[in-house]
Order: structure tokens, then C-alpha cells, then sequence
């Protein structure tokens, strides 16, 4: 199974913050964050992550920013999982 970089754990740790500084709707900012980090998958791929993460970022945003810590961590749980599975895939397919 291949490892998950600490660039990417970071990122994905930094998305909380990142996504209360964007505007726009949810969804579309949470689609701007994954693209500007994870742009070398595929669309479909990148939709994926964009599905798992957009309930976690909207569930902080209407907690009204509190306990951002737990949300960094959710983020990075989810990125990495995620990220191992898209390893998984590219070994099978391999």
C-alpha cells in the first residue's frame, strides 16, 4: 500500500482553515480546494474526495468554527484514506 506524504497530510490538515477563507457555495468551494491540492487525479476521482469532504466542511461551518482541531483531523482521516485508496486502484490496475 503506498504512503500518504506529509505534503498531502498537511494539506488536507489545512483545508478546514481554508475553505471559511474562500466564498461561494460549499460546494464549489470545497471543489476549489481539492482541485488546487489533488489536480493530477482524475475528475472522477477528484469528485470522490469532494463528496466525502463537503459534509465535514459544512458541518463545521454551521458549528460555528468550534473544535477545529476534530475538522483538521476528520480532513486529513478522509485525504488519506482517500489518497490510499487511489494507491489500491493504481496497483490492481497495475
Amino acid at each position: 500500500m503506498g504512503m500518504v506524504s506529509d505534503r498531502d497530510l498537511e494539506a488536507a490538515r489545512s483545508l478546514p482553515d481554508e475553505f471559511l477563507k474562500l466564498t461561494g457555495p460549499p460546494p464549489d468551494r470545497v471543489i476549489e480546494l481539492v482541485n488546487s491540492y489533488w489536480d493530477a487525479y482524475g475528475h472522477q476521482r477528484r469528485a470522490e474526495l469532494v463528496q466525502a469532504l463537503l459534509p465535514v466542511l459544512v458541518d463545521m461551518m454551521n458549528q460555528g468554527q468550534c473544535r477545529m482541531d476534530v475538522y483538521r483531523g476528520l480532513c486529513e482521516g478522509i485525504v488519506a484514506m482517500w489518497l490510499k485508496r487511489q494507491s489500491n486502484a493504481s496497483e490492481k490496475a497495475g
